[in-house]
């Protein structure tokens, strides 16, 4: 019994299933990236405020030191310069023990990076079925599995004689596409800038 996929319907759903799925695909380390981020920014605990307290003290210290006489009043600079050092053990101690952020932004990552490539697979998955255009199969051949990907075989959307272009490889295409032409946009804007900026500076 031959098992083939059926086609999926064209709808607006399926639409930006294609788009988020060729983004992805192109953009995958920049948006597990910004998640990452994202995520870190609202899971971070509070800040401890002995820390805090200690930055403070520190750093008033520092002020105080600056305006002493390390010659002339070397009881009083040697006071304070023991007192800070005492707030300096301090501070490293609580900050040791809140090196626990690290390992909390580690496993962030990970959770983040394997929900991520999971969702994408099964977005993969589902956007396979999903067929752009219908293009005679002697012009891309033997390459025709590249056009269709992600789905390996057909499903019977196009005739025999044609080959299935995918909503995902058209996607991918124009994505590709338009981000050559913004850069090359931007590349003679740039050069059009530098060019009338220096004809001023002859000029002047």
């Amino acid at each position: 019994m031959e098992d083939t996929q059926k086609p999926t319907q064209i709808s607006i759903f399926n639409i930006i299933a294609v788009i988020c799925s060729a983004t992805f695909a192109i953009y995958s380390t920049q948006v597990v990236s910004a998640i990452s981020r994202a995520v870190k920014s609202l899971s971070k605990p509070a800040p401890n405020p002995k820390v805090i307290a200690l930055k403070q003290k520190i750093a008033e210290l520092k002020r105080e030191l600056h305006g002493i006489s390390p010659t002339g009043e070397f009881a009083r600079y040697f006071k304070k310069d023991r007192e800070m050092n005492k707030a300096t053990e301090e501070l490293t101690k609580l900050e040791a023990e809140n090196s626990s952020e690290t390992a909390r932004n580690l496993k962030i990552d990970t959770v983040v990076r394997v929900l991520m490539q999971f969702s994408a697979l099964a977005l993969l998955r589902y956007v396979s079925g999903i067929t752009a255009y219908c293009i005679p199969d002697t012009i891309f051949w033997p390459f025709n599995i590249l056009v269709r990907f992600p789905a390996v075989f057909g499903n019977d959307t196009c005739p025999t004689e044609f080959a299935e272009v995918s909503g995902f490889a058209l996607a991918f295409l124009m994505i590709h596409l338009f981000n050559l032409i913004w850069k090359t946009c931007r590349s003679c804007s740039s050069a059009t800038t530098t060019t009338t900026s220096e004809d001023d500076k002859k000029t002047n």
